[in-house]
């Protein structure tokens, strides 16, 4: 292949890649400015909050009614699941139960709401003559969601980062494309030698001769 031939192939290649990535790059700055909050959302989606199940009772004799104390996320609860630990289960939010005989039952719960989220806990529950009362325990946490601050901010600075790069590397594609369809003048290095090099020294002008015979004629006397 020709050299020339070979500028205009490879030159037309590297161009068309560099196009096809500002393209690409450009396209998505554009929909990032056009609208950057779904754009974000879709980088990096909202986390949906789960609810947290709880539940609190008081027994009088065998007979026991439980409260739902639950703590909904992002969605209502929507369902309620029931088990009395004796097999006996119950879809009520606050369903009462008769115990057939004293003792101490697993009581579990399970909710989910309109997202679909779920969550269970479960308590020890003891049945006798006396009346008690109890509840399950809710861990309190105090979250100023900077974890998931923290995460949207780093992928969304990776995602500008990696357009940056994108439009850096498309632009160094149409350069050496263009270099290659319009090469530069050949240039070439040529090393000289002080022994090859000839210097000729010019005679002296007729008038700085005749100004030196002057200066010397005067210096006689």
């Amino acid at each position: 292949m020709k050299e020339e031939t070979y500028g205009i192939v490879w030159g037309t290649v590297l161009l068309i890649i560099g196009i096809i990535i500002l393209l690409i790059a450009f396209s998505n700055i554009s929909g990032i400015l056009q609208n950057p909050s779904q754009k974000i959302e879709e980088w990096v989606p909202t986390e949906i909050r789960s609810p947290t199940a709880a539940f609190s009772w008081r027994s009088q004799g065998t007979s026991i009614g439980f409260i739902d104390t639950s703590v909904k996320g992002d969605a209502e609860i929507i369902n309620w699941q029931w088990n009395f630990g004796d097999g006996s289960t119950d879809n009520k939010k606050n369903p009462t139960y008769t115990y057939s005989e004293n003792g101490d039952y697993t009581v579990f719960l399970q909710i989910e709401d309109g997202n679909g989220k779920s969550s269970n806990v479960q308590a020890s529950v003891t049945i006798n003559e006396e009346s008690n009362q109890g509840q399950t325990q809710v861990s309190s946490s105090f979250d100023l969601g900077l974890g998931s601050t923290f995460k949207r901010f780093a992928v969304i600075t990776l995602f500008v980062s990696l357009f940056a790069v994108l439009v850096m590397i498309g632009g160094r594609f149409l350069i050496a494309g263009c270099r290659l369809l319009r090469p530069m003048p050949k240039t070439f290095k040529v090393n000289i030698k002080p022994n090859d090099m000839e210097f000729e020294v010019p005679d002296k002008p007729k008038k700085v001769i005749e100004e030196e015979k002057k200066k010397s004629w005067f210096g006689k006397k």
